[in-house]
């Protein structure tokens, strides 16, 4: 773990230079990278492709995300001290909304099921699917639910429908 008393929440794994409290930095998308045992983080995507040559990905992107602020990060460590059971939780990425460029990004599991996805895709066309494809199928579909949920609230209801899509 980082010290309290710096002024930067990482180094990046690769040039070591210091990422800041809420900037932006770079995830692989291979979870052997970007678990919290490995916890491989990048301040730009030429250092992420620069992993690629020693990591063997057979395919893999660079996943944008922002740094908590050291408030947050500060209260992260208090919390995993005091639970380290939800140190083992499962690992959510991170989507933000598309209501507002400034909103906080929601923590979503995957919400489509990857193999029927990936079967349809092989059926219909002979392709192959990258976790890219099922991450941003991820992101339209929870843009979707967050509209349809705002439908619903601007039509007085608390059900979503499916006219609400």
């Amino acid at each position: 773990m980082t010290d309290q008393n710096e002024n930067y929440w990482k180094k990046c794994s690769v040039c070591k230079s210091s990422i800041p409290y809420g900037g932006t930095y770079q995830l692989c998308s291979v979870s052997t990278c970007n678990n919290k045992k490995t916890g491989l983080t990048f301040c730009s995507v030429t250092c992420w492709d620069s992993h690629l040559g020693f990591a063997n990905h057979r395919s893999a992107c660079a996943e944008e995300n922002v740094a908590p602020s050291k408030e947050e990060h500060e209260q992260s460590l208090i919390a995993q001290e005091n639970a380290p059971e939800e140190r083992a939780a499962e690992r959510k990425r991170i989507i933000p909304t598309s209501s507002s460029t400034t909103a906080s990004p929601l923590n979503v599991d995957t919400l489509v099921v990857v193999s029927k996805v990936k079967n349809l895709i092989k059926e219909q066309s002979g392709f192959n699917t990258s976790q890219c494809a099922i991450d941003e199928l991820t992101q339209i579909v929870v843009r979707e639910c967050l509209r349809a949920t705002e439908n619903a609230q601007n039509a007085g209801r608390k059900t979503v429908m499916g006219r609400d899509f």
